[in-house]
């Protein structure tokens, strides 16, 4: 078990470290951030020294939502932080909110074709959502 605890250690170190490099996350920026020295945040991610759980977090919380992303998945084996798309809240919304989505949606393309000779087709479309 303490070889598994150390590994997840090490990678969670490792993965930081290239995240900030990936990303070009200023370490002393970082540092200064939640409050810790330079010199504890490179050990931090050589793997020499553990930051506590809530200044991990804050430093976490401080990044790039694409870096803090990126970090994740990478963390949890290449899995992909769920995403809603306009889809999937449209199909969950509840009905009064679907019916609003639509409406907008239908004024969006009768705005997009206003001018055109389809013009006539889309006119009625809000009304007929």
């Amino acid at each position: 078990m303490q070889q598994f605890i150390t590994e997840k250690v090490e990678l969670h170190q490792k993965l930081f470290d290239e995240m900030l490099t990936r990303f070009d996350i200023s370490a002393k920026d970082l540092a200064c951030v939640v409050g810790i020295s330079e010199v504890m945040l490179s050990r931090f991610r050589r793997g020499k020294a553990d930051i506590g759980t809530s200044k991990f977090l804050t430093m976490l919380g401080a990044v790039p939502e694409e870096a803090k992303n990126w970090y994740l998945s990478q963390l949890l084996g290449g899995t992909k932080p769920k995403t809603t798309t306009l889809r999937t809240w449209i199909e969950s919304a509840p009905i009064e909110e679907r019916a609003e989505a639509l409406r907008v949606l239908a004024e969006i393309v009768a705005k997009t074709y206003a001018g055109s000779k389809e013009q006539e087709s889309f006119v009625d479309l809000p009304l007929a959502v």
